[in-house]
């Protein structure tokens, strides 16, 4: 049981037949119209591809900093005002956190409130996972695929951290048991690599139908390997395998821009020919965090930049986006592009599960 009590002001709108209210201390009203507009959005996002919202009211409700969470009851989110209402949003590089935990806690009356998870290894994939990748959605829709690089950045170092800090085993995502650094942090680059991979409307089709499936259903609960069938339904066989890297191993991807050289193209003004040099690996580890290397070939973004793509401010920086093929090994990569790059970069918005994604991006 939560029990808040507290003189409260607050801030109350209707919207699409829904009552949105914010509790809040008198003097942190700051950040107030950033939770209700993800409120809103995140109502849209998720009544739209997933199922309509199960309730009338939609409640955030402010407590003290002795904590730096929110968590979602029905209806119902207790907040802490350290991650929301008096969070500083005035730097353009820093992420709207507290839009994005907005979105996090709402996407819970989905994942967790409607559907759930069996009480075995990976229950926090269904919840959790699920949820990040909902609010990274809201988040994309709101900023741009290209802002999203630094908080997939951050949470794949907050994974590669906490696998080191491991204790007793590091589980594949499927099998995770409490492990937050997997089921939040990991989750979040492997369903936004899901999506990259097999598209938005794919994903959130299958999502969907896992949701429809197994609505507030406890006989079973839903498990991860029930979630794996429903977003491998009519994957090839390739697909199969990039799921089952992603969620059945502990895969590592290791890929490193190691030089790069940008050529004026003559007789043609403006155009630049760009050879970049790729060094690329894959490896398998088991709990212990002992590595195999894997031969791999795969599909994977090469990027040319007028700025550091991992500046938030930075518009309009991309010059040049595609996948190419990558392979075990070194690879050499000629890109012809119309205005001269100052960045490169390999996997540069964090699709896969890379061991050090700082050398991804280079200076040119």
């Amino acid at each position: 049981d939560l029990f808040l009590s507290a003189k409260f002001s607050d801030k109350k709108v209707k919207y699409k037949g829904i009552d949105i209210e914010v509790y809040y201390h008198d003097s942190h009203a700051m950040n107030i119209d950033r939770l209700i507009k993800s409120v809103k959005d995140s109502i849209d996002y998720f009544s739209e591809h997933f199922g309509p919202y199960q309730h009338n009211q939609m409640r955030i409700i402010e407590y003290p900093g002795y904590r730096g969470h929110a968590q979602s009851f029905a209806n119902t989110v207790p907040y802490s005002e350290d991650i929301g209402f008096i969070s500083d949003l005035r730097d353009p590089d820093d992420i709207d956190i507290p839009y994005y935990v907005t979105a996090h806690e709402v996407a819970h009356q989905w994942w967790g409130h409607q559907v759930d998870g069996a009480n075995v290894q990976g229950r926090g994939v269904i919840s959790e996972t699920l949820s990040q990748y909902s609010a990274l959605m809201v988040l994309e829709k709101e900023y741009g695929p290209d802002k999203l690089r630094k908080f997939l950045k951050q949470e794949l170092d907050s994974y590669l951290r906490g696998r080191t800090s491991e204790s007793i085993e590091e589980m594949p995502l499927y099998r995770s048991e409490g492990q937050q650094y997997l089921y939040y942090n990991k989750g979040s680059v492997v369903m936004m690599a899901l999506k990259d991979r097999f598209g938005e409307t794919r994903v959130n089709a299958s999502l969907k139908s896992f949701l429809e499936d197994f609505k507030y259903q406890s006989t079973p609960y839903a498990t991860t390997l029930d979630l794996m069938d429903y977003l491998t339904n009519d994957a090839t066989a390739e697909e199969k395998v990039f799921v089952s890297n992603m969620f059945e191993h502990i895969s590592l991807y290791d890929l490193k821009m190691t030089d790069a050289e940008v050529v004026s193209v003559e007789g043609e003004d403006g155009f630049y020919d760009v050879k970049l040099t790729i060094d690329a690996a894959l490896k398998r580890a088991d709990g212990q965090g002992q590595e195999t290397e894997v031969d791999f070939v795969d599909a994977i973004d090469i990027g040319l930049f007028n700025a550091n793509p991992e500046e938030l401010s930075a518009n309009d920086l991309v010059l040049y986006l595609a996948k190419h093929e990558i392979k075990t090994g070194t690879n050499e990569v000629t890109i012809r592009v119309k205005g001269k790059p100052s960045f490169a970069g390999v996997d540069p918005f964090i699709r896969l599960i890379d061991r050090d994604s700082a050398d991804n991006i280079y200076r040119l």
